[in-house]
């Protein structure tokens, strides 16, 4: 007696690594044959085996990621829905520092006009300003501004961003010329 076929069992839609561990697993129970209290008339009909959906396992993926999103937003963003702020704290390469970014409305062109206020945040060795960026998967991809810090570590600027902030995931200060984050949300 011949088995399932697998793809009918599995479908296509499968990573290389768990296919191919599935695929022996199925060799290995179409080999050993069926019990030996198998009577084939009493299984005579023949149920179709559809593969398995992952539609419910990828809606619950994007609701928990939504929702991890949202709360992490909710923890780093405070505002009305025109105006907000974002906070910023510390690396590892500047622990004391602490910034916060007030966006204030979008302009007619599409700007988004901020005041960046930073503590803590002792003068680059080199003399270099540090830079505020947009990031897009942990890289730098939207430069907001330049600035320099007082011999304390504080700066008030105005910056301007005129991006849109979802096509983003996260904003950093760096000196200028590095990719180190010094300050992070």
């Amino acid at each position: 007696m011949k088995g399932p076929d697998f793809d009918d069992l599995v479908g296509t839609d499968l990573d290389p690594g768990e296919r191919e561990r599935l695929e022996r697993v199925h060799e290995l129970l179409v080999a050993a044959g069926p019990p030996p209290d198998f009577v084939p008339d009493v299984a005579a009909e023949v149920v179709e085996l559809r593969p398995r959906r992952r539609r419910g396992a990828l809606v619950a993926i994007a609701a928990a990621l939504a929702v991890a999103l949202f709360a992490l937003g909710a923890a780093a963003v405070r505002g009305d829905g025109h105006t907000f702020v974002v906070s910023m704290t510390g690396t590892t390469a500047a622990p004391t520092a602490s910034a916060s970014i007030h966006v204030l409305e979008l302009d007619s062109a599409g700007n988004w006009p901020m005041k960046v206020s930073v503590e803590g945040l002792k003068p680059a060795v080199a003399g270099r300003p540090f830079e505020l960026w947009l990031t897009r998967d942990g890289k730098l991809e939207g430069l907001c501004g330049s600035f320099l810090t007082d011999a304390a570590g504080s700066a008030l600027v105005p910056m301007n961003a005129p991006y849109r902030f979802d096509e983003y995931d996260g904003w950093v200060v760096v000196e200028q010329g590095s990719d180190t984050p010094l300050l992070t949300t």
